[in-house]
């Protein structure tokens, strides 16, 4: 065991986890300078197969039950499951994914899922205000899981991103969750405050949506983390 390990054993947790941060957004930015732009596709393959399976055709069906999109961008869509699941339930569904990974982005287009590539990482305000209108007219917007890979500057972008429309389903790492890259695990306190700054509260729907997540066949986090926000009246 490395002595950084052995230090990060005995830190408190609400150090340890802000340490983790640090040193997600450390490598990070090796992998940056490395690749030439965001290390959007440093995740191994094996991080896509982790990945695999779950009750995704369950997911979408909650989606439509208790958020009704028109349409709907999946920020971060990875392998883009989720908007496959959706386009198999109402194939007249508008749908658009977007994410930084050509490798992923790859997998969701043989699921015939149309997907854009785009920087999340809004090095500039203009890159989250390209995005957001790029996307302006899309009734949900969905980001599930994609915030604690991303720069931690990042964070009020991206929601001001996903609030553009009518209602937004989000979910973020909770401090010390671990996952590969991560670097920007925050309280949910945080979220709502991000939300809550941009006119946008906890939907009435989002207490029977999360015990109806609770049910689904996913990995835990999703259950634990996940939440629905639309535009306070």
């Amino acid at each position: 065991m490395t002595i950084g390990r052995q230090v990060a054993r005995i830190l408190p947790p609400p150090i340890k986890w802000r340490a983790r941060n640090l040193l997600g957004l450390a490598r990070w930015i090796r992998l940056s300078a490395t690749l030439g732009s965001a290390p959007a596709d440093g995740y191994a393959a094996a991080f896509w197969e982790f990945h695999q399976g779950g009750d995704w055709a369950g997911l979408a069906d909650l989606v439509v039950r208790y958020c009704a999109p028109r349409s709907l961008v999946d920020i971060g869509c990875g392998d883009a499951k989720l908007l496959a699941a959706l386009r198999a339930r109402d194939a007249g569904l508008d749908l658009l994914g977007i994410d930084s990974s050509a490798a992923a982005l790859a997998q969701a287009r043989r699921l015939g899922v149309p997907v854009e590539q785009r920087s999340l990482a809004f090095w500039r305000r203009r890159h989250s205000q390209e995005l957001a209108a790029r996307i302006a007219g899309f009734d949900v917007s969905v980001s599930l899981e994609t915030a604690e890979h991303l720069p931690p500057w990042s964070g009020p972008a991206l929601v001001r991103v996903l609030t553009r429309g009518r209602l937004a389903v989000f979910s973020a790492a909770a401090p010390g969750q671990g996952g590969t890259l991560h670097m920007n695990e925050r309280p949910f306190g945080y979220w709502h405050r991000q939300f809550a700054a941009q006119g946008f509260q906890l939907s009435g729907c989002d207490p029977a949506f999360r015990a109806a997540v609770k049910e689904l066949d996913l990995p835990w986090w999703y259950a634990a983390n996940i939440h629905v926000f639309d535009r306070s009246a």
